[in-house]
This record gives structure tokens, C-alpha cells and sequence, in this order.
């Protein structure tokens, strides 16, 4: 999760500044004094409360980024706030649409993530325009050229980020456009982000990259490139790495391999865990509470997503 609610009170410096230059100063400054409050909102325990502030949040972050769009760790938290509000409160507003059967009411929130993760996706791929133009050859010549042009041009471990926040966003619109061929069609690209910045620092953002891939490999069907026994592997790597403390690890194992692998103990235990796991890590609390708030609306579906 990331500081945007904070992000509220520093706008007004860069709103009210007459010339360009002195604007481009002010918002530079401004970004860098948000990177430094972002852990603030992540160690927050009030879900409703951020959840509130988020969209007007993100509606700023975009004014400061539109004066300052060639800088990229602005641009990556613009890409973090719209998938950090799809994920936590948009997918649970369209699962309740859903539920009701307000099918397009859910299709509406649907298309809201959909854009959201792609101008996430579109911030990515420009700041890696901004390193070298090659990116959009190579994403067009597919992911065998992809692989290869990460290879060449991504060595450093600090470049796992943008390309993992690039793959996140990417495949959240995917996730949100299921029934869009063409962009369902991107998700051997997103793979090879993914991989890329996870063999350049698993580690990174609590192995949130290997959790991706896990998932993909968990969740995809044998013939269309998925492999459970390698998505297992993955989430059980993520578990070890984070001590267990990462929630959103433990629901995205149950949710997608126990559910395909029709696993109903194990996806019974990892959510339990989540409900009864109270507050294990401070620095990614909002994360959790959201997870745990997720894991119980799973709880109550198990009958329905374990029918046998």
C-alpha cells in the first residue's frame, strides 16, 4: 500500500505555484517528500478510512505527476495508488455486485479497474520508453524478444521495480478484461516481466513477483502453460521469505491453487490462519486487514467454490 491520503496536504504547494520552473521545483520536492511519509499509510489500521481518501488521493497524485511525468518513482506511485484501490476496495464492491446479481453494476467497477491498471501499465512501459525506446519493439516482437531485451537492458537489482510494477498493473487489467481476447493475449508478457524482476530481486516488495507467477502457474490450465506443483513452490517461497507476516500471500495461495487443486483443507487453513493471524507485521498492516477482510468473504463462499 502507499502514503496517498498523506499526499492530500502537500499538493497545495505545487497547485499554487505560478511559473513552470518553480511549479517542476515544487512538485519535485513534494514527490520526494511523499516517498518518505509512504509507510505511514501502509502501517495503518483503518480500511474504510483509507479507502475514503483514496480516490481523491489518486486524482492528486495525477496533478502532481502531469508536471512532473518523466519522474519515474512519481510515476510508480501514481501505478501503486490505482492498483492498491482496484485491488482492495473496488474488487470487493464488484464481488458484491456480482453476488446480488447486478451483473452490470459489476461490469461498470469491472471496466473502472480495467483503466486503472492499464494507465498503470501505460506510466510502466513509458518510464521504461524514458530508459531506452527498444521496449516497444520488443513488446511487439512477443516474449521470447522481450526476455531477451530484459536480459540486455535490466541487470541492476533496482530495476525489479519498475518492471514489477509494470507486470502488476498489467495484469490486473488482464484480471479485469477476462473476456478481452487481445489483452488476455498480453499475459505471456507479463510473465516475462515478472520473471525478469524476480530473478533480479526476490526479495522485493514482500516477493510480490514470485507471487504473481505463482499465482499464473497455479491458476492457469496445463495446457495453456500452467504448472501447480511450480505455483506451490512459488507461494511456499513467498511464505518463507516473509515469515508468514504477508497476508495477501497466504490468501492469493488459497484462492488460487487450493481452489484450482480443489484443495478445500488446505484453502480452509491458510484463510484461518489469515482470520486468527492478528497483527504480525506494523509496516504492512493496511495490507493485511484488507487480506483479512477478504479471507472471510472467502470463508463464506468455500461450500460454493468447493462443491463436491
Amino acid at each position: 500500500m502507499h502514503a496517498a491520503v498523506l499526499r492530500a496536504s502537500l499538493v497545495a504547494v505545487v497547485l499554487s505555484s505560478g511559473c513552470d520552473l518553480t511549479t517542476r521545483i515544487a512538485a519535485n520536492e513534494t514527490s520526494a517528500v511523499l516517498r518518505q511519509a509512504s509507510h505511514a499509510l501502509e502501517e495503518h489500521w483503518d480500511v474504510d478510512l483509507v479507502g475514503a481518501g483514496l480516490p481523491g488521493s489518486i486524482l492528486q497524485l495525477e496533478g502532481i505527476y502531469a508536471v512532473i511525468p518523466d519522474d519515474e518513482l512519481m510515476g510508480i506511485e501514481v501505478i501503486r495508488a490505482n492498483g492498491s484501490y482496484a485491488w482492495g476496495w473496488l474488487e470487493n464492491d464488484a464481488e458484491d455486485a456480482l453476488a446480488r446479481g447486478d451483473l452490470e453494476q459489476q461490469e461498470a467497477i469491472a471496466l473502472r479497474m480495467r483503466l486503472l491498471n492499464l494507465r498503470g501499465r501505460n506510466i510502466g512501459v513509458h518510464h521504461m520508453r524514458r530508459r531506452d525506446a527498444g521496449i516497444d519493439a520488443a513488446i511487439t516482437g512477443g516474449p521470447d524478444t522481450l526476455r531477451a531485451y530484459l536480459a540486455s537492458h535490466y541487470g541492476e537489482q533496482g530495476h525489479a521495480q519498475i518492471l514489477f510494477w509494470t507486470g502488476y498493473a498489467w495484469a490486473g487489467a488482464i484480471q479485469a478484461s477476462n473476456t478481452d481476447p487481445a489483452l488476455v493475449a498480453d499475459l505471456p508478457l507479463v510473465r516475462v516481466l515478472l520473471e525478469r524482476s524476480a530473478e533480479l530481486d526476490p526479495t522485493f516488495f514482500h516477493g510480490s513477483a514470485t507471487m504473481a507467477l505463482a499465482a499464473m502457474d497455479a491458476s492457469m490450465p496445463v495446457e495453456m502453460g500452467g504448472d501447480p506443483a511450480r505455483g506451490r513452490e512459488g507461494f511456499e517461497r513467498v511464505l518463507a521469505l516473509t515469515e508468514r507476516r504477508f497476508f495477501p500471500a497466504l490468501l492469493q495461495y488459497a484462492i488460487s491453487y487450493a481452489v484450482a487443486a480443489q484443495d478445500r483443507a488446505l484453502f480452509i487453513t491458510l484463510l484461518r490462519e489469515i482470520v486468527d493471524g492478528g497483527d504480525p507485521d506494523p509496516r504492512v498492516r493496511l495490507a493485511n486487514r484488507i487480506a483479512r477482510r477478504k479471507a472471510i468473504r472467502y470463508l463464506r463462499r468455500v461450500d460454493e467454490l468447493f462443491p463436491g
